[in-house]
This record gives C-alpha cells, sequence and structure tokens, in this order.
C-alpha cells in the first residue's frame, strides 16, 4: 500500500516524537521526563505531541510494527506446512524490527523500569495476537489451537528480542532460529509424550 505524503509525513512526525521520548529517557529515566521536553526536543509544541500521543508512555512505546495484510493472507491461504508458514510469518515480522534495532534497543531499556509503557505494548500485543488467531483458525478449522499458536507466535517476537539483547553480535534473524528451534523441539517433546500416553 502506498501512503500520501501526508501520511509519510505523520509517521516521520510519530517517529521523531518516539525517538525523542527514547533519548530523553535513555539520559534521565521516562518518568523525570515531561511531554514539555519532549516537545521541545523533538521540534514540535506540546500541542502536537497530544495529537499524536497521549502520554509519553504511549511515546515511548511509538507504533511497533503490525501483522500486515499481506503476511494475513499467505497463513490463511497457505498450503505448505503449517511449521514453514509460521516461520516465513515470523521472519517477515522480526526482518521488519531489524529495521529499527536502535528503537528496539531503548524501548526494551523503558520497559525495564516502567510498568505502564509495559501495559500500552502488552496491549498493543493482544490485539495482534487476536488478529493472527483469527487468521490461523480460518487455516486450521480449531478456535482454540488457532489461540495456542499465535500465543506461541507472539511469544516467539519478544523471546526473540530478549535474546539479542542479551547476546552481544547477535542479530534479530539469528536469534530468532535458535527461539523458532526451542519452539520445534518442544512441539517434538510434547507430541512424544502424548504419543508415549496413548500407547500405555
Amino acid at each position: 500500500m502506498t501512503l500520501s505524503l501526508r501520511e509519510k509525513r505523520r509517521q516521520e512526525t510519530g517517529l521523531q516524537i518516539q525517538k525523542a521520548t527514547l533519548e530523553l529517557a535513555m539520559k534521565s529515566g521516562l518518568d523525570n521526563v515531561t511531554t514539555d521536553e519532549i516537545a521541545a526536543t523533538s521540534g514540535v509544541s506540546t500541542r502536537t505531541f497530544f495529537n499524536y500521543y497521549p502520554n509519553k508512555e504511549a511515546a515511548a512505546i511509538g507504533h511497533p510494527p503490525r501483522f500486515t495484510q499481506t503476511q494475513m493472507d499467505a497463513l490463511r491461504g497457505g498450503s505448505g506446512p503449517l511449521a514453514a508458514d509460521l516461520k516465513r510469518f515470523l521472519d517477515s515480522h522480526i526482518a521488519a524490527l531489524s529495521e529499527r534495532e536502535d528503537i528496539v534497543r531503548m524501548v526494551g531499556n523503558v520497559l525495564r523500569s516502567n510498568d505502564k509503557a509495559l501495559g500500552i505494548l502488552e496491549g498493543l500485543l493482544s490485539a495482534e495476537r487476536g488478529v493472527l488467531a483469527e487468521a490461523l483458525s480460518e487455516r486450521v478449522n480449531d478456535r482454540q489451537a488457532a489461540t495456542s499458536l499465535a500465543n506461541n507466535v507472539t511469544s516467539a517476537i519478544g523471546a526473540t528480542i530478549f535474546l539479542w539483547r542479551q547476546e552481544e553480535g547477535m542479530t534479530l534473524g539469528t536469534a530468532l532460529d535458535v527461539v523458532w528451534s526451542g519452539l520445534l523441539d518442544a512441539a517434538r517433546l510434547l507430541s512424544s509424550t502424548q504419543n508415549n500416553e496413548a500407547q500405555s
């Protein structure tokens, strides 16, 4: 989808405000930063700040990359192995996050010390998880299984970011590969346990 010039400018201003918020938070802690400071640092009025974000915590979180319609359609209509389609879905999302590594790292620092910002992010993730569960339920025809898969996929994104932040020199893509391998191993363990119990 091609964005209008106005929408591109709006996105750029929103990102500019987010970066100013995060940079100030890195220096002083988000609790000690005011919206007036953020507005001044980002070169907008305080009124403009509130046209973009309801508070400084929301500004720190910004607008994380959403699951795209193309990604959803690929999951719904995929005819190959579900695991392969889910991995492609995650690869695509992590690639989008990789374009904002500096922001992802700063947001992670804020989340460690600000429960309000964490709650805002969890709310955004919950909405995305619901969208993903809807798409997957069309694919697997089992609402509970689709919800469980959506929970695991969104948890994998969080685990990927956590691992990437802990391991110096590791890329987000490599971190995802490690996390995905662990998920597949866990699924095999669950499956073998269930088979063993069925045979007993």
